[in-house]
């Protein structure tokens, strides 16, 4: 207060300055990121930018606040963290049989990165997401094929014009040990560079995670009409799968939790590379044009343990005699074999390209909002078996010595990978959808898809023994040119509510989960499916609190199913199911220190109709 008056007196003593013009100076706001709440109003999802009221459909965003702030290591928590998504029994260590309203979508291709597809399962991390959107019911309009129960896009991060830093060091039990930086340096007026990175490991008795990755990016252009990006990633696992014990007379075995039975030649190993580039136009009339590409190779290889009781001694190769199975006493004592799932290698390799243009505009009175764009897709995969006749054996052990480090005995130590089948795909898609303002409070959506997918599928045979010769080569084609349709209604009486009214059309071909097509199969057309959605999504305190509620019926009407008086030449498409809920989402703050976040899923029905 004294400075205060001392420099006022001061200024008064001046009668003969005279006081300077004013200036104005204006700054582009800078866009809140998603590390500073768990709110956000955007998504990425619907194609381009859009505000999540606009969407008629169920929307879930998972922040990079929410995935830091609970440690989401891998895509997997993060979907733990959304109601609706279950994840179903796996086999042979593979862990990406993700459902969506009771309908799968790892296996169907509908995890995107950037919204293009991911293909391959491996095991993802979110070291290098800002975010992970969920969109729940049919999405082929926008994606292609597959869709029936929603999409989850992992939205990667960008360059930013700023110079920040972010080190995190996480220590847990099982010798469990996590660092991730984030590093963003800006190089320019309008460029910047960040880089991502990460290690993981851990080891609990015998199963272990050595997990590594990076992701380095480049931005120029950034705040003008012409952004450019460009970025490379690298994720490597070494890990070690869990091996326990399978069930026991229909119940699980009383085992204590995280005890292994497997052996150190065990692996699960994955990795996953790619190249991408991204061009976003804005025109000087209105419209924006963003066109990206991304090429990338996935290699996944795993052999590991399954443990059973044994109710006598097995035998010198490790396995049960016959009939001696059941266990009445299990005690620390208790026998177990050692088996051993056929070791699997797969490679997959994909390019994709898509370019997608929205504009606003006015036309005979009305308000449009069009969308529209092409994608192109190019996919080819490889998946190898162990071309050893014999692979080594493992010894039995007992319930009370998990984890004792046992080896293979014998030949055959690691697998001998030879080519069991493949395939080379294409597929094009082209869609427009426009969002027409009919009154002050109400949007009419309106859109359609033309995809074609082409792919021939190839199965190799060999000669008996190890190390046989290729006996002989089978190859079938399919080819599939179906529409999709997409329909809303949205009421927004006010800035602060949006009730909405939806309806989709997916489908789903033969060769949707990377499977390897038959003479039976390609003959079949693809399943069909349909969604309908009734909607809300309110916001209150402000804005600063989000709510979104749905009712929901998915169908799948002419699922694939066989016939004995077919099963050989084709599949029937007489199979229908339909799941039905209620979903419910609150997030933001409830006061200027408290956030909430919040999600509920409620499916009573489930249900197989037509077989």
């Amino acid at each position: 207060m004294m400075l205060a008056a001392s420099v006022d007196s001061w200024a008064q003593s001046t009668p003969d300055q005279k006081p300077l013009p004013a200036v104005t100076v204006r700054e582009k706001a800078e866009a809140p990121q998603g590390k500073d709440a768990l709110q956000t109003q955007k998504s990425t999802i619907g194609k381009g930018n859009q505000n999540i009221r606009d969407i008629p459909q169920s929307i879930t965003v998972i922040t990079e606040k929410l995935i830091d702030d609970v440690k989401l290591d891998t895509l997997k928590d993060a979907l733990h963290y959304t109601a609706g998504i279950t994840f179903a029994a796996t086999e042979n260590g593979t862990d990406q049989d993700i459902r969506l309203r009771g309908f799968p979508i790892a296996t169907t291709g509908d995890l995107m990165i950037d919204g293009m597809r991911d293909p391959s399962q491996y095991d993802r991390d979110t070291f290098n997401l800002d975010s992970v959107e969920i969109m729940r019911g049919s999405a082929s309009m926008l994606f292609g094929r597959g869709s029936t129960g929603g999409v989850v896009n992992q939205v990667t991060k960008k360059p930013l014009l700023a110079d920040q830093s972010d080190i995190v060091t996480i220590v847990g039990t099982g010798e469990y040990r996590r660092a991730t930086g984030d590093f963003n340096i800006r190089t320019g007026e309008s460029a910047a560079l960040r880089i991502n990175a990460m290690y993981t490991s851990a080891h609990n008795g015998g199963a272990s995670i050595d997990k590594r990755g990076i992701a380095p990016s480049y931005s120029w252009g950034l705040e003008t009409p012409d952004e450019f990006t460009v970025g490379l990633f690298y994720l490597q696992n070494r890990n070690t799968p869990m091996a326990a014990v399978r069930y026991l007379n229909g119940s699980l075995a009383p085992v204590a939790p995280g005890a292994f039975y497997g052996t150190t030649a065990d692996f699960a190993d994955g990795e996953a590379t790619y190249v991408s580039g991204a061009w976003k136009h804005e025109f000087a009339g209105g419209g924006t044009l963003r066109t990206q590409a991304r090429s990338g190779v996935f290699n996944r290889s795993q052999w590991s343990t399954a443990a059973g009781a044994c109710g006598v001694t097995p035998t010198a190769t490790g396995t049960c005699p016959a009939g001696t199975r059941a266990v009445e006493a299990f005690t620390t004592a208790t026998f177990l074999t050692r088996s051993s799932p056929t070791p699997g290698k797969d490679q997959y390799n994909a390019t994709y390209f898509q370019s997608d243009y929205s504009n606003s505009y006015n036309s005979w009175g009305l308000k449009h909002e069009l969308l529209t764009g092409v994608d192109a897709a190019r996919e080819t995969a490889d998946r190898f078996q162990n071309n050893v006749s014999a692979l080594g054996t493992r010894s039995y052990t007992t319930v009370g010595t998990p984890g004792n480090g046992a080896g293979l005995a014998g030949n055959g130590l690691t697998p001998q990978w030879r080519n069991s089948s493949g395939y080379s795909a294409k597929a094009f898609g082209v869609y427009v959808q426009d969002v027409v303002q009919v009154a002050p409070d109400w949007k009419l959506l309106g859109g359609v898809r033309y995809d074609t997918f082409k792919g021939d599928f190839d199965q190799f045979t060999y000669a008996a023994g190890a190390n046989g010769a290729l006996a002989g080569k089978t190859t079938t084609h399919l080819s599939n040119s179906p529409l999709s349709y997409r329909a809303g209604v949205l009421y927004q009486p006010s800035p602060t509510q949006s009730y909405h009214v939806s309806y989709g059309t997916p489908f789903n071909t033969s060769a949707d989960t990377y499977q390897y097509v038959t003479p039976a199969n390609a003959n079949t057309p693809p399943e069909k499916s349909r969604n309908f959605e009734i909607g809300a999504k309110l916001d209150w305190l402000d804005g600063k609190l989000s709510t979104r509620g749905a009712l929901f019926r998915t169908e799948k009407y002419n699922e694939r199913t066989t016939d004995a008086d077919f099963a050989g030449t084709a599949f029937l498409l007489s199979g229908k199911r339909h799941t039905a809920g209620v979903e419910l989402d609150i997030v933001g703050k409830l006061t200027p220190k408290w956030e909430v976040y919040g999600s509920y899923a409620y499916i009573p029905v489930a249900k197989i109709d037509a077989i």
